[in-house]
């Protein structure tokens, strides 16, 4: 983006016309329209990541704006543009796991008096089958019963479909420690309900089928 016209251009072509990476420069150039464009793009990945991961509209609103916040603030700091959406994952995920220990430290005080409105049974389509839906409701108990960290890989890797390395990355942790917690947690999962089988493959293989 060498001249005012190629940025007025960028400004009105269509959102898909306009990569990450250009995106990126023109922000951190001061474009607050890069910014805004920013925002629509990924706001949809990170709140339904968010929401998912804590389990309570009441604490996704807040997250969600905290990370975007502090990732236009940081936009300098990202080596590569282009993995723009995943960074914003990174931090989303960060930012809810602080809010767990927040949780936690709650409960211990008798403090904590939030309601579980974000469950998958809850999240889910409303033309979802009684019989589905009743299924999402046993696996909302099992994951209920999860650490935290157990319960946040397996929503990355069997909700949201990332990749055991991606997941690893977004939970900030080793690939070893990855599979450990995701074996741990669909142990506990599986005596509730009986999960696919192409979700048990990608879990041990690593693709997604």
């Amino acid at each position: 983006m060498s001249s005012n016209a190629s940025i007025v251009h960028l400004a009105i072509v269509p959102d898909e016309d306009v990569s990450d990476a250009d995106l990126v420069e023109a922000a951190v150039s001061g474009k607050r329209w890069a910014e805004e464009l920013i925002y629509r793009r990924h706001v949809l990945a990170v709140s339904q990541t968010v929401a998912t991961l804590l389990g309570r509209m009441s604490d996704c609103e807040d997250v969600v704006q905290d990370t975007f916040l502090e990732a236009l603030g940081a936009l300098r700091s990202l080596r590569e543009p282009a993995v723009l959406r995943g960074w914003l994952l990174r931090i989303a995920v960060h930012k809810c796991h602080r809010r767990f220990r927040k949780r936690k430290l709650l409960r211990v005080l008798g403090l904590d008096r939030g309601a579980d409105d974000a469950t998958l049974a809850r999240l889910a389509s409303p033309a979802l089958s009684v019989e589905h839906r009743a299924e999402l409701a046993r696996i909302d108990g099992a994951l209920s019963s999860l650490a935290e960290r157990e319960r946040s890989a397996w929503i990355l890797r069997h909700v949201h479909g990332h990749e055991l390395t991606e997941v690893a990355e977004l939970s900030g942790v080793s690939l070893a420690t990855t599979k450990r917690l995701l074996s741990r947690a669909q142990e506990r999962v599986s005596r509730h309900v009986s999960m696919p089988p192409h979700a048990e493959s990608r879990m041990k293989g690593g693709r997604r089928e």
